[in-house]
């Protein structure tokens, strides 16, 4: 089985993966932390891992890592925790604006969240949609 090669991002930047995949926007909480883009699709192979599992992978002695993913919708917002292989659901936020991104801060630094995984919303054509730029706005903000 051969790893993928992942490569640090910036934190701010969006990078859009190749057709057909879903593109995950990560993001650092603190400077001290790194950022990695991996190409993920909806049935993830064991080539396809996400990053805190591969950096597991990659150095045994790792024990660290927790990912944050988040949904971001018009009305709600669904968080799920990550250390790796398995997601738990965490919970649902019916807030908006800054109150949401004060609050998803607040639950990463109490969960010790090192990073962020926002889904980035397209159309069935591949194509973004008007909610793509507001999470985007939220996502650099939480950068």
């Amino acid at each position: 089985m051969a790893l993928q090669s992942v490569q640090p991002i910036s934190p701010i930047s969006l990078t859009l993966l190749p057709k057909g995949s879903i593109a995950p926007i990560l993001l650092r909480l603190s400077s001290s932390i790194r950022c990695y883009c991996v190409r993920t699709t909806l049935a993830v192979s064991l080539d396809e891992i996400p990053p805190n599992a591969l950096r597991r992978k990659c150095d045994r002695n790792w024990r660290g890592g927790c990912s944050l993913g988040v949904d971001l919708c018009m009305s709600r917002t669904g968080l799920a925790l990550s250390k790796g292989f398995s997601v738990r659901p965490l919970t649902v936020l019916e807030l908006r604006g800054q109150k949401l991104e004060l609050r998803l801060i607040d639950i990463a630094e109490k969960q010790e969240v090192d990073e962020f995984i926002v889904g980035l919303p397209k159309s069935s054509d591949e194509r973004e949609t008007p909610q793509s730029n507001k999470v985007r706005s939220v996502a650099g903000r939480l950068a």
